[in-house]
């Protein structure tokens, strides 16, 4: 049996020792799984990961050889230092206490860097969580706890299964979605960010996907000068998140 054993990015490698992990109470972020791997305790691992919303990702050999150098029997999972928020919980917790939701979601952000410094200025701006996908959003591990400053350990964040799923949830609970683009004519700054609101963000390659886009209730843009035509994608989560800021302070 290949002995549980965990590095800087909190890896745990083997078959029995992510099994066991998965069982546990431990939050895993990410499980690679050799794509030609065909046992039945590797079918039943992937079962229970599914059915826990783990994303399983699976890769070759030799890729399972670059991130784990030890005896990984195929299998080679990450665990969060965090442990993930229930949206509908969270949705529920912010109306009890009569506060005015702020939810940002991002679509498949996944620069570690990126994501923890979003997260500062998420919970510094009182952001009540982060919503993120099961599948391509930033590993949560010690980078970019480290660069959030900390804040990872005090923000929710809420991983789920359909970011589409979500934002019709919130729709329903009366809290609508502005997908942040560059190619929408309003701007945030003529956008009511007083009401409840979810703000919708994307990668910096691909931007947010068309199927979100359409979902989304408004679309606000960050007016830019001179030649550049957009921000990185956590400084623009900082400005949009602060003119919610702004606009609640002004409106007392």
């Amino acid at each position: 049996m290949a002995r549980q054993e965990h590095d800087t990015n909190n890896q745990i490698y083997g078959l029995h020792p992510v099994m066991e992990a998965l069982h546990s109470s431990r939050s895993v972020d990410k499980l690679f799984m050799q794509e030609d791997l065909k046992s039945e305790q590797a079918k039943e691992l992937k079962l229970l990961a599914r059915k826990l919303g783990v994303s399983v990702i699976k890769a070759p050999k030799e890729k399972l050889n670059k991130l784990c150098r030890k005896n990984h029997q195929g299998v080679v999972a990450f665990t969060s230092p965090i442990e993930f928020a229930d949206i509908e919980e969270i949705v529920q917790r912010v109306f009890e206490r009569s506060e005015v939701p702020l939810f940002l979601m991002l679509d498949k952000v996944n620069d570690v860097r990126n994501f923890g410094s979003i997260a500062r200025s998420a919970l510094s701006a009182g952001c009540h969580a982060v919503i993120i996908p099961h599948k391509g959003s930033a590993a949560i591990n010690d980078e970019s706890v480290k660069t959030s400053a900390g804040a990872l350990y005090h923000l929710p964040v809420c991983k789920v299964l359909s970011l589409g799923d979500t934002i019709k949830m919130l729709s329903a609970s009366g809290i609508p979605t502005v997908a942040c683009t560059e190619k929408a004519k309003e701007t945030i700054y003529t956008t009511d960010m007083e009401r409840p609101i979810n703000l919708l963000f994307g990668n910096e390659g691909e931007g947010i996907d068309p199927h979100l886009l359409r979902m989304a209730r408004e679309e606000a843009q960050i007016p830019m000068q001179g030649k550049v035509g957009s921000l990185n994608v956590a400084v623009a989560c900082g400005v949009a998140l602060y003119e919610a800021v702004r606009q609640r302070i002004q409106a007392g």
